[in-house]
């Protein structure tokens, strides 16, 4: 798992017809006490539900949003920032497989938001909108897809890397949740 090049993943997914196989060994890897192992099952998983959208991938993909909702309680800070940055994105990846996935997937964006905008809270003002934001998306999404005047591609303000990379990990998180959030968003609008 140490080193296996994540940027592989969709490849080695495509490319290999048996790959589904390791839907069986997913379980096991989220429930290893290495982050590593974690991310790269999370990683792997959000390709093979878009590959094969099968009654094992959804139940899997519960398991790890479950695993994930876990891991936010336990976590440090530190770590906290470490497994979900990579992580995030793949929970719009089991949307798009599995629509019934976008409650739970809506309220772990939402926890993870909250537990960051609660370490952020004594040092940046705007976190409270941002809040707001989060739980406006996760209840009315259609409103989201509205602004985006007919197109199908909602975006937000990019940011530098100079503006991410000099803020807070919690700051940064927050910015991936609210981007995971448009992407869940995005995916929809090309479904319909």
């Amino acid at each position: 798992m140490k080193g296996y090049p994540q940027a592989l993943l969709p490849l080695t997914v495509a490319g290999i017809p048996s790959i589904h196989i390791c839907l069986d060994f997913i379980p096991e890897l989220l429930a290893q006490p290495q982050l590593e192992k974690q991310i790269f099952a999370i990683q792997l998983l959000s390709y093979l539900c878009t590959q094969y959208a099968l009654p094992k991938s959804l139940s899997v993909a519960r398991l790890a949003i479950s695993v994930m909702g876990t891991l936010l309680t336990v976590l440090t800070r530190a770590k906290r920032f470490c497994f979900f940055m990579p992580t995030l994105p793949c929970l719009a990846a089991f949307c798009q497989a599995f629509p019934p996935l976008y409650d739970d997937v809506a309220a772990l964006l939402v926890q993870v938001g909250q537990v960051c905008a609660s370490d952020v809270a004594t040092k940046v003002r705007d976190i409270d909108p941002f809040i707001a934001r989060l739980q406006n998306l996760k209840e009315n999404p259609q409103e989201w897809s509205l602004s985006a005047g007919g197109s199908s591609k909602l975006t937000l303000p990019l940011k530098t890397a100079e503006e991410l990379g000099g803020a807070d990990p919690d700051v940064q998180l927050c910015y991936c949740i609210e981007a995971t959030f448009m992407d869940i968003i995005s995916s929809t609008l090309h479904r319909l």
